[in-house]
């Protein structure tokens, strides 16, 4: 009994602090989804000569190739940065961290892309909202999927967090309502959503999103504790930037590639700044420490915590004013905050240990 003590405070330590770290991955993850919409905003107004198709959009593939294209340029100079930074400890890969890293860039590749097309018919805050339904879909995996037992304060945090997501989905046109035109010519076009051609297809494909992100969770937590995470993140990154560039490639051709397009694209302003901080700062920074602490948490765990993301991307929304802070939005961000400290809470860490057993 002597020896136990330490070994649950060092347990609850460990899990505290990863609670804190995708916390923090979490504001650079809500930081993407305002910026994001910039540029594929900036990319779309290059493409409107080369398709000869006037505002207020393009056909549906060139749409998806400069969503693909601006993923696929992302996550290619994350993976360049990111080889440089670990490039030492990139050798002897196991089958494990090349299964799991492909797993998880192939779930996470076909998130983002099928994501940011329902982020062009939504709200930021309202896309991360429904992309934090992964908070109920992981922890029923974890339940009758993979036969793994979630704990009672666990269970108890995904209905608080649940509450939250229901009160920041209500509607909310408050959000819009008078907005300045200043965040139009930060991108050089406007952000807001879109019309959609078919009713709540912004709200449908970002569910999807949400399952497709649950399955990456799940991945990770089946591989991460396997091999090293730095090498599993290496292939994460490397895999979707390839799919996403291919997919761009295929559905844009030459109207993306092409020298005239290509320059002026690599030369606004109002494309590389979004390019460059995603890549470095939600790409790089974030998907490491992803990949180094959720697996010290179950999975459901850290679905709860990811339900901070949309708090984030509200606040970002508001500071970039593509939307304004609401009650609603406040006391919805409140509600997951609550959840978010069930999960971190002393003792809930030997729940954890109980409920991965």
């Amino acid at each position: 009994m002597s020896e136990l003590a330490p070994t649950n405070s060092a347990t609850a330590s460990r899990a505290r602090l990863a609670v804190a770290v995708l916390a923090f991955c979490c504001l650079l993850w809500g930081y993407s989804f305002p910026v994001m919409k910039f540029a594929v905003a900036a990319l779309e107004n290059h493409l409107y000569p080369a398709v000869a198709q006037p505002p207020p959009g393009l056909p549906l593939a060139y749409e998806l190739a400069a969503n693909s294209t601006f993923l696929g340029w992302r996550f290619l100079i994350a993976t360049g940065l990111y080889w440089l930074l670990t490039r030492t400890q990139q050798r002897r890969y196991s089958q494990a961290e090349v299964r799991g890293g492909l797993a998880v860039g192939g779930a996470f590749a076909a998130g983002m892309l099928v994501q940011i097309g329902g982020l062009r018919y939504t709200l930021p805050s309202i896309s991360a909202f429904l992309t934090a339904l992964a908070v109920v879909f992981a922890p029923l995996a974890q339940a009758f999927i993979f036969r793994r037992r979630v704990g009672l304060v666990t269970w108890l945090a995904v209905a608080v967090a649940l509450a939250g997501i229901v009160i920041l989905s209500l509607p909310n046109p408050g959000a819009t309502e008078n907005l300045p035109r200043a965040s139009e010519s930060l991108a050089g076009g406007s952000p807001m959503p879109q019309v959609p051609p078919l009713p709540l297809l912004g709200e449908i494909l970002t569910t999807l999103g949400a399952a497709l992100f649950t399955a990456q969770i799940m991945c990770l937590d089946h591989y991460g504790k396997r091999g090293s995470s730095v090498r599993l993140t290496l292939v994460m990154l490397a895999t979707t930037a390839l799919l996403c560039t291919l997919l761009g490639a295929v559905l844009g051709g030459s109207a993306i590639y092409s020298v005239p397009a290509l320059r002026a694209i690599l030369t606004d302003g109002a494309f590389l700044w979004p390019l460059l901080s995603l890549s470095v700062f939600s790409s790089v920074l974030a998907l490491h420490l992803m990949n180094s602490y959720q697996p010290l948490l179950s999975p459901a765990q850290a679905c709860v915590v990811y339900c901070l993301e949309p708090l984030f991307a509200t606040l970002f929304s508001v500071l970039f004013q593509t939307e304004r802070l609401t009650f609603t939005t406040a006391l919805g961000g409140a509600v997951i905050l609550a959840a978010v400290l069930l999960v971190a809470k002393p003792g809930s860490d030997r729940r954890r240990a109980a409920s991965d057993t």
